[in-house]
């Protein structure tokens, strides 16, 4: 990149510094089984050698570190600051196995090293092209034999009419200084669209990207909107850029959206006729259908396009684990009865025979954990009383079913959540040490055992920080009284503070089993937990009090 190229970039973001969170989609853990499901063995998560390519402060790399501590975890970014600040947490945390460096990432080189998951999210698009050439390059020669690399990047055709939207909010508000460019980029677009023709361009782009201006935070609209470089790009332009650089196409992090059946009939029958079995000219189209703005493509050495099935087979599912959210209006029933079934994704399904409702309730029992093909055929036989090789194929459908329409999250590791709630549970500590009750009666985002933002309220953080695998419940509602004792927290009945010891007591007493199955249920909680594991309350209880920071 040309030193004013740099210059631009690194000054923009030293003072607009990018969210720096974890990306679920992007983690090597969720790389991997995605590898897996199309024919391909990936390296082992846990001695991983992962590069990041643009990490910011390390938000999307630090709790991969932390949970593998045998992993080699390195990021590179542009910004002096973010990578100052991530520094600090790393040291603060006491990770002794990520690394951050200030540089810019075209001065990457071969001598760098070799990595087994290298990623590069919200970069691609987002930089000048001798750096998008820099980063497929890296990603080609710093990439293990049996690597994958993960490239995000804004597409065209969705971002034909977001393009008019950018245009304009650069024209008012890109030459301001930084605390006013959002609010004078915004305005241009008041003025658009209260002078647009109706029935316009203008006016269909302003309709479109006018919810996500009002909806968005600053950072994201910062970033997607006012960057020096935004260049978007057609699916097909992306994929023979990678192949010119020796890559080849896996799959979508997000796989659902790769299958033509997904989008009707009316889409499928005539792409498959005329497209036949060509994924990246089937999936060009789709992005045409969908109006696709972005993607998160994963990518191999072409020497390996030999090993890639598009098809799924029950082989690869078995070395798969399984997690799904379904959640009924009430018991489930083993019985031909239909029941109504919502799930991950805002899906609704209509569940009849016993075997896929059994699945579905066995599934939701143990969420966010997972299960393996085994260990579900195992766990629904025996409901069913039936030989789990009476199943097999039943069950193997269903799954891909689900897989296929996006309803299921799967690793080829399981991941370390529980599945019951442990009579003493624990939180990792990484995760305890960065908990900071919230301000106020809101929450704070936290990153729990799926690489996943969850929210946390000032009870759900009281009680986390407490969870080191040697308290029970008792010991915890003990804790969480101390902290009410310490002004950390008030409970609060019919909108009154709880003064009396007994009645803060009862209230700590009512809401610490509550807490607990809600910190599970958002993957806070680990399967090392020590203790018989305790029966949930149902979603039913009601809370004894209210809570709110002193």
């Amino acid at each position: 990149m040309g030193h004013s190229g740099v210059d631009a970039l690194s000054s923009y973001y030293d003072e607009a510094p990018y969210e720096s969170h974890p990306f679920p989609q992007t983690t090597p853990e969720h790389l991997q089984a995605v590898g897996q499901l199309f024919g391909l063995e990936a390296p082992a998560i846990e001695t991983a050698r992962v590069l990041e390519l643009g990490a910011a402060a390390g938000g999307n790399l630090i709790p991969f570190a932390m949970r593998y501590p045998k992993a080699k975890v390195v990021g590179v970014d542009l910004s002096k600051v973010q990578v100052e600040d991530g520094k600090a947490a790393i040291a603060k945390a006491g990770i002794g196995n990520i690394e951050l460096q200030h540089m810019d990432l075209s001065k990457i080189k071969r001598s760098f090293g070799k990595f087994d998951y290298i990623i590069c999210h919200g970069v691609y698009s987002w930089v000048p092209e001798e750096v998008q050439q820099a980063i497929l390059r890296i990603a080609s020669e710093n990439l293990a034999e049996d690597g994958l690399a993960y490239v995000s990047y804004n597409t065209y055709p969705g971002w034909k009419s977001r393009e008019i939207a950018r245009d304009a909010m650069m024209l008012r508000g890109g030459p301001r200084q930084q605390a006013e460019r959002l609010p004078y980029a915004r305005g241009m677009l008041d003025f658009l669209d209260a002078t647009a023709q109706p029935g316009s361009v203008l006016k269909a782009a302003l309709d479109e990207v006018r919810p996500i201006i009002v909806s968005a935070n600053a950072s994201y609209l910062q970033h997607e909107f006012l960057e020096p470089f935004n260049a978007p790009c057609y699916f097909r332009e992306f994929i023979a850029r990678s192949e010119a650089a020796g890559l080849t196409y896996v799959a979508e992090a997000e796989p659902f959206t790769m299958f033509v059946h997904n989008y009707g009939e009316k889409v499928s029958e005539p792409l498959l006729k005329e497209m036949g079995s060509s994924q990246v000219d089937i999936e060009q189209y789709l992005d045409f259908v969908s109006n696709r703005t972005f993607r998160q493509t994963i990518l191999t050495h072409q020497g390996r396009s030999g090993e890639i099935r598009r098809k799924l087979d029950g082989e690869r599912l078995a070395k798969l684990h399984f997690a799904g959210v379904f959640m009924g209006d009430g018991p489930v029933t083993l019985d031909a009865t239909p029941q109504d079934f919502r799930m991950l994704r805002n899906g609704v399904a209509r569940l009849v025979a016993p075997l896929p409702k059994a699945l579905a309730s066995a599934l939701d029992a143990v969420y966010p954990a997972m299960l393996s093909l085994d260990e579900l055929l195992g766990q629904v036989a025996g409901r069913l009383g039936v030989q789990p090789a009476a199943i097999r194929e039943a069950a193997v459908a269903f799954l891909e079913d689900l897989l296929i329409k996006g309803y299921l999250r799967i690793r080829q590791l399981a991941p370390g959540v529980a599945a019951r709630l442990p009579e003493r549970p624990s939180v990792p500590a990484a995760i305890r040490a960065g908990l900071v009750p919230p301000a106020g009666a809101g929450t704070v985002l936290a990153c729990n055992l799926l690489h996943e933002l969850a929210p946390l309220d000032i009870v759900e953080v009281s009680v986390a920080r407490q969870l080191d695998g040697t308290r029970d419940q008792e010991a915890v509602v003990a804790g969480l009284v101390d902290d009410a004792k310490a002004g950390l927290l008030t409970f609060l009945r019919d909108g009154t503070a709880l003064t009396e010891p007994d009645a803060i007591a009862a209230a700590a007493r009512a809401q610490v089993p509550l807490v607990l199955a809600n910190l599970r249920r958002k993957g806070f909680i680990a399967a090392d937990g020590k203790g018989k594991a305790r029966p949930e309350p149902t979603a039913k209880a009601a809370n004894a009090a209210e809570s709110k920071p002193a």
